[in-house]
């Protein structure tokens, strides 16, 4: 079944246009079309990358994180100007960093949950414990609170899910959170409107910022204004999950 990739870029720098290149090949394998919202701030040369390497549409958005989950729903929409089938949704370096590590897993990973309309795909108890501490420590109650409104444990906050056709269409169509939240209501809301919502894990999913793109091991735990932020972004998702409490019987 094809699959198409839609993604969302802040690059100031440029430090993904060596790796899409590079990758460039083995991606082309695995997805059928390539779709990218980049910032406004985003170093041209990626733009240019993913045109010449991916042959990717490309879109550009405002700077700021509080538009995050709106430029991701209109990555989607352009995904879906194309014929796939499928759109996979993340955040570029991480399927960079995966289809480097695992290639095998990621195939592995996309075609699971064949019946699942949208597949939350997160990561390893294994891949988890190399998590930086402030991800961790804010991620498990958003990922405990979803598990308690659900009935079901999945890891939210990589941000990566492969949805069909109808199912993007509607979260396009019909999702209201325009921040990085949109991490929790993707999957309820697909759920709410009576899509099947799947979970899947892969060890090859590695956090890295894109400022430290090729660096060994995370190098943002100690700062303070990082733990803030993470704690914030907590904040949105429970704010983001509200909605969806089932009122008592």
């Amino acid at each position: 079944m094809s699959i198409a990739f839609a993604t969302i870029i802040h690059d100031t720098q440029g430090k993904l246009v060596e790796p899409i290149r590079a990758a460039a090949p083995s991606l082309r394998r695995v997805f059928s079309g390539f779709a990218a919202s980049l910032t406004e701030a985003t170093d041209p040369r990626v733009a240019n990358a993913l045109t010449e390497a991916l042959g990717a549409r490309i879109a550009w958005h405002p700077t700021g994180e509080a538009i995050i989950g709106l430029a991701r729903r209109n990555a989607v929409a352009l995904a879906l100007e194309g014929d796939a089938a499928r759109v996979l949704y993340s955040d570029m370096d991480h399927v960079l960093r995966w289809i480097e590590v695992d290639s095998v897993e990621m195939h592995a990973v996309l075609s699971a949950e064949p019946e699942a309309q949208l597949l939350i795909i997160g990561r390893t108890a294994e891949a988890m414990a190399a998590v930086p501490q402030r991800l961790r420590d804010t991620e498990t109650p958003v990922n405990r609170t979803y598990e308690l409104l659900t009935g079901r444990r999945a890891d939210l906050l990589f941000a990566v899910r492969r949805i069909d056709r109808a199912t993007a269409r509607d979260i396009v169509a019909q999702s209201r959170v325009d921040s990085i939240a949109n991490d929790v209501e993707w999957p309820l809301l697909a759920e709410q409107l009576g899509h099947r919502v799947g979970y899947a894990e892969a060890h090859g999913l590695q956090y890295r910022t894109i400022d430290e793109y090729g660096a060994a091991a995370d190098g943002y735990d100690h700062d303070p204004l990082q733990w803030i932020r993470r704690l914030e972004m907590a904040g949105d998702m429970a704010r983001a999950m509200r909605p969806y409490l089932r009122p008592p019987e």
